[in-house]
């Protein structure tokens, strides 16, 4: 693959992770909305929630990592 695809491959990543990110957090925003309506929703949902989230962040962060190193490598090779 060339750089230029392995950076939209990358960004695509990123992109499709921050829209499963805003959906995890609608549906945490949804949860505390029914519990605050006086609905016992299941607590093991938002802990569900919670974890997706943190898997999604981290798989975020890693992707934009990946974006980045060629980026640090060309300026610390024209140095």
């Amino acid at each position: 693959m060339s750089r230029n695809t392995n950076h939209n491959f990358v960004l695509n990543n990123i992109r499709h992770l921050d829209e499963k990110f805003k959906k995890i957090t609608e549906q945490e925003t949804d949860f505390l909305r029914r519990q605050s309506a006086g609905e016992k929703p299941d607590p093991n949902e938002f802990v569900k929630l919670l974890e997706q989230q943190s898997v999604t962040g981290t798989a975020m962060t890693a992707q934009f990592n990946l974006y980045q190193k060629p980026l640090k490598t060309a300026l610390t090779d024209s140095r």
